[in-house]
């Protein structure tokens, strides 16, 4: 987990995140191996332009095109290595910074961070320090600030997430000290009330009357005193949330002539309005109902935060202020120029990553998810609008459930991308295939020939989308040939897609063994063996085990694919012949993902534990090499399953036909399912009592405790289950199993 302390740039506040999940689906995240999806998947992400990524993506694709912020292409992360990934496809936590960086608090400090989000309180606070350094200047005993820092830590992070309260820290308190430090006309003992009422203040936001009476010193008795007094009784009721004081307290502070005390008090004038604008726009859980802003007062707010921006256009606040300026728009519904704002802002280079990501999940939350195209002129924002609203099952505001963009609302917008002709062409492309599906018309949108050198993002996905327009009209050497010669000219994350794309590609067209060809392009790990796994027949399998040019991964994937098939389908001779591909020493890490190694072919059968004798596995397949039907050799196969936990295992089964693996595997045979093998016995007259007896028993618990079937996927009815029951009971009733059974589920 990346840790984060408070984010350096303005968040709109109130319901941050309750939208993102649109935008969105990073919770409960799996890999999916697929390239053609038209509904939205924002944990499988791709590097082009595509209706199915997360709209942050999109916009973060579009702005590294503009020479601002490239999505990361450095390795997965060992989390995301566990789930299945690799570089592509990649879940939103990509666009995170990829390393912690300490936070910064905004120029001056203050109470100016009053929309910052805290996840949590940063390792090291440099803030903190320097309180320390200037309350002992200043005469303050140690107790009272490691007093203060405490109450800090409890409750500023604890009661303060997303809200005013967040900005009394610290660097806050820290700001303030420095100035009274720097004032020299103010009386030592002033200096100090003043200072131990700051420090008590730090970290709170709401008080009882009393105490929050006696927080102020009221003893002050020269003008600088009685100033910075008055400062910190409108920050006690800032926080406190009597925003009337509040604003009372800040305007008494114009003209004071301290121009620290003038300039921040006018910033938090500006700042006490617009919460009292929106002190009722949000429900209990954080939810907007922005019906109930208080549209007279925030007009007094933005008019206050435009004249502070007039007045100090470089000042400690201005950040802020223009932050705060573009809540206004969010909370007034003024989405014209909420989109000029975020197109003024994006076209910036961000400060460092963190600012990225915040200004990112801003425009995501308050502009993108609620998708006011109409009132978008900025081509960036309106193409990441577009792709959203060309989704299959994206966000549908007439409640349809499919696009929302037909080709004429495209047709409309072109004058917006009067500058960027070559991306309204490729959103027109994007319609012709995803939302009328066809082909033809989705290459007469795109160039058709390929690039001479790298390639913007912009342009990897008009040769994408090119390649599969020739895949949907059946042209795979034509969409082939483009893979290969885009491979030479791709990034890091572009490169991971087309081997991706050209696997898919190859197994569709029945070339599979390409990919494992000597001087293939595919080098992605993960594909290689998602291939090997599900499509392989025995000869690749053999092949890749023993070859001198792949990874020890790879062939132990092979090895144990092979040998894992071999018994599970019947191919028992092949079986034990393949055996003589296992290395010695056997390896006892995993061979595949799902905790089983190659030493799982050495199974010796003394992990048998009912009371029924099974040899190893190699002499249970020599058995049903020369009697399939043999019960013991049945009957062991199953306890081989059971013991070793292979039920449903996940190479009997393979990924849907949208996926990579997904079309036919080579591989002969059906899976074996053990319930088959039991009443195979169940109903072979020849087979032993034991033998009967112990099948019998074995059925019937494939379905403890659940009534499912936990041995495969055969439905059999309670009163069969029953009847098995009832024969094991009567007809085998001495046997060691008959008598310690008492259900049938």
């Amino acid at each position: 987990m990346i840790r984060r302390g408070l984010l350096p740039m303005v968040l709109l506040l109130g319901g941050v995140g309750i939208q993102a999940a649109q935008a969105s689906g990073d919770f409960g995240c799996s890999v999916m191996w697929s390239l053609k999806q038209d509904g939205l998947d924002g944990c499988n992400n791709l590097p082009f332009l595509t209706p199915a990524n997360d709209s942050r993506v999109n916009l973060r694709l579009l702005r590294a095109d503009q020479g601002l912020a490239p999505i990361p292409d450095g390795p997965p992360s060992e989390y995301d290595r566990e789930m299945g990934y690799a570089l592509v496809p990649f879940p939103l936590e990509r666009l995170a910074p990829q390393e912690e960086t300490p936070a910064e608090a905004p120029a001056g400090g203050a109470e100016s961070g009053g929309a910052a989000v805290v996840e949590t309180p940063p390792a090291a606070d440099p803030d903190r320090t320097a309180v320390a350094e200037l309350a002992q200047k200043i005469g303050v005993p140690p107790e009272a600030v490691s007093s203060a820092a405490a109450d800090s830590s409890a409750n500023l992070f604890a009661t303060g997430e997303g809200s005013r309260c967040a900005s009394n820290d610290d660097a806050a308190a820290r700001a303030f000290l420095q100035q009274l430090v720097g004032s020299v006309e103010l009386p030592a003992s002033e200096r100090l009330s003043l200072a131990r009422a700051r420090l008590a203040m730090l970290g709170n936001c709401s008080w009882d009357e009393a105490k929050r009476a006696g927080l102020v010193p009221a003893d002050m008795q020269s003008a600088p005193g009685k100033q910075f007094a008055g400062y910190l009784r409108g920050a006690v009721a800032f926080y406190a949330g009597d925003f009337p004081q509040a604003t009372e307290a800040f305007k008494a502070l114009e003209g004071s002539g301290q121009p620290w005390l003038e300039e921040t008090a006018r910033y938090m004038e500006a700042r006490t309005l617009l919460n009292q604008a929106q002190q009722n726009a949000f429900d209990e859980m954080g939810y907007p109902k922005l019906e109930n802003v208080d549209r007279t007062v925030l007009a007094d707010s933005e008019k206050a935060f435009e004249a502070y921006l007039q007045a100090y256009p470089n000042g400690l606040y201005t950040a802020s202020a223009r932050g705060l300026l573009r809540r206004i728009y969010w909370l007034g519904n003024d989405p014209t120029r909420l989109a000029a704002a975020y197109a003024e802002l994006l076209g910036k280079t961000p400060a460092d990553a963190d600012a990225l990501q915040a200004l990112v999940q801003e425009t995501d939350n308050k502009l993108l998810v609620p998708m006011r195209s109409a009132d978008v002129t900025d081509p960036t924002l309106l193409a990441v609008m577009d792709l959203m609203m060309l989704r299959d099952k994206g966000i549908d505001v007439r409640g349809d459930g499919g696009p929302i963009m037909d080709l004429q609302a495209l047709e409309e917008q072109k004058p917006r991308f009067a500058d960027r002709p070559e991306l309204h062409a490729y959103l027109v492309a994007v319609y012709q295939f995803y939302v009328a599906q066809s082909p033809d018309e989705t290459l007469k949108s795109l160039p058709d020939t390929v690039p001479a050198g790298p390639m913007s993002n912009l342009e990897f996905s008009r040769q994408t989308l090119r390649g599969f327009a020739l895949e949907a009209k059946g042209d795979w050497a034509g969409a082939q040939a483009l893979w290969l010669q885009l491979i030479p000219l791709a990034r890091p994350l572009q490169r991971a897609q087309l081997e991706l794309a050209l696997a898919m590609n190859y197994e569709r067209s029945g070339k599979l063994a390409a990919v494992f060809e000597p001087g293939s392009p595919i080098k992605t790990p993960e594909i290689r063996r998602i291939l090997l796994r599900n499509l392989a027949g025995q000869a690749l399998l053999r092949q890749q085990a023993k070859a001198a040019d792949a990874t020890e991964e790879e062939r132990r994937t092979a090895l144990f694919t092979l040998l894992y098939k071999d018994l599970m389908r019947g191919h028992y001779h092949g079986f034990g012949t393949d055996l003589a591909l296992l290395p010695d020493p056997l390896p006892e890490d995993p061979s595949v993902p799902w905790d089983q190694s190659l030493t799982l072919f050495h199974w010796d059968g003394a992990s048998a534990e009912s009371d029924y004798t099974c040899p190893s596995i190699r002499e249970i397949a020599a058995t049903l090499q020369r009697d399939a039907g043999n019960p013991q050799g049945l009957n062991c196969l199953g306890e081989f399953i059971l013991r070793n936990g292979l039920d449903f295992y996940a190479l009997d089964s393979q990924p849907d036909d949208t996926q990579l693996g997904g079309t036919a595997t080579q591989f002969p045979g059906k899976p074996y399912s053990r319930l088959d093998g039991y009443m195979h016995v169940m109903a072979d007259s020849k087979a032993g009592r034991n033998d009967r007896a112990y099948a019998l028993y074995r059925a019937i618990n494939c379905f403890a405790p659940s009534q499912n079937n936990g041995c495969g996927h055969q439905e059999i009815p309670q009163n069969q289950r029953k009847q098995w029951f009832q024969t094991l009971k009567s007809r085998y009733g001495n046997t060691v199993w008959a008598k310690t059974l008492k259900y049938y589920w």
